[in-house]
């Protein structure tokens, strides 16, 4: 069962939807609570038959492209006294935080979601009330293998005077939409960025930060896990890194992934490998193999203390070559000077007996 409920206790949660653009929409999450001025509402949304809830947490088909089907959807007002609340359908989305949301109340939906039709369109509940509402899909010919998520959404608020804010509270449950067809699964990581910082101090490590996309290439949802390996050059020092859970992604959605570890050798170049294996969502049934894709991404990661170190010593060295070979060439000139001095005398000596 999915639950709406709307307080003044809930302030938080009312501040920041106000920061929203208006007309912006709350999750669709079972078993919500939501605040506005104004009194209690409390409501829930339901899978149902014709006679009423049944057990089931979500809607759940696999159509043929131009196929349809009719089922019905429960609006209860839980609250103390009546309640009116908009019906509608919309596309389902994955959020930046990786969690599954609906398109804002004020957007038309263009896929899984307009090809939903209620029959009707708002309710009015008596305190206790509910009423089942049937809706029919109706699957486009032109429809494209692969998932189209959608939700059916039961709504109060989302409409307010010129130049204040609307806030919509909203409850939905999920329709899980699958055209039969060609499958392709594909959870893949984008070429990481990679950033790599220090190497100043005698230890000769750094600081890498790695970041990267998941991204749902393919036409089905999955979720998966994520891994990251550091490597230098010639495989002298390798890590491996977990870094946790991709939630379930929509086909066109993505999820950042970051990391950041510290005390890396800094041996001039880092290379980060990211790897993704995908799994499917709950019970879904994907019917071709599941493998995992990689991605690479490199940094200069130069030992900057050493470096310095070793131009010192390659600087000490050339100089103390070149001042050895000025020294030898000032010494073979000064014995030469003695020489030709030593000639000149022997010269004189001889010139003096002779004479």
């Amino acid at each position: 069962m999915a639950r709406g409920r709307s307080t003044r206790r809930g302030t938080r949660l009312l501040a920041r939807a106000l920061a929203a653009a208006a007309g912006a929409a709350l999750l669709v999450v079972p078993a919500s609570a939501y605040a506005a001025p104004g009194g209690d509402v409390t409501w829930a949304v339901q899978p149902s038959t014709a006679d009423g809830p049944d057990r089931r947490v979500s809607f759940r088909y696999e159509l043929d492209p131009g196929a349809a089907v009719t089922d019905h959807v429960t609006v209860t007002n839980l609250s103390d006294g009546p309640a009116t609340f908009r019906l509608y359908a919309s596309d389902g989305v994955t959020t930046n935080a990786g969690v599954f949301d609906l398109l804002p109340g004020g957007e038309k939906p263009r896929d899984g979601g307009s090809w939903i039709r209620l029959a009707q369109s708002e309710v009015t509940l008596a305190a206790k009330a509910r009423r089942i509402v049937p809706f029919t899909i109706a699957v486009p010919d032109d429809a494209t293998p692969g998932d189209h998520p959608a939700g059916i959404v039961a709504a109060v608020g989302g409409s307010a005077p010129d130049g204040q804010v609307a806030v919509e509270r909203r409850v939905g449950a999920r329709v899980h939409l699958r055209v039969a067809g060609d499958l392709k699964p594909v959870l893949a990581p984008t070429d990481p960025d990679v950033d790599f910082t220090g190497g100043w101090g005698s230890d000769g490590t750094g600081t890498a930060h790695v970041a990267f996309d998941v991204e749902n290439t393919g036409n089905v949802r999955l979720q998966g896990g994520a891994m990251v390996e550091l490597s230098a050059p010639f495989g002298v020092w390798s890590r491996r890194f977990d870094v946790g859970a991709v939630p379930e992604l929509l086909p066109g959605a993505r999820f950042r992934v970051e990391l950041t570890v510290e005390d890396v050798p800094a041996l001039v170049v880092l290379t980060a490998k990211a790897r993704v294996a995908p799994r499917a969502v709950g019970e879904d049934v994907v019917p071709v193999s599941l493998a995992g894709t990689d991605a690479r991404g490199r940094s200069w990661a130069m030992p900057w203390f050493w470096t310095l170190v070793l131009l010192a010593a390659v600087a000490g060295v050339t100089l103390a070559v070149q001042t050895r070979g000025r020294w030898r060439r000032r010494l073979a000139v000064a014995v030469e000077q003695a020489r030709e001095q030593g000639r000149r005398d022997a010269r004189d000596t001889a010139d003096a007996v002779d004479g």
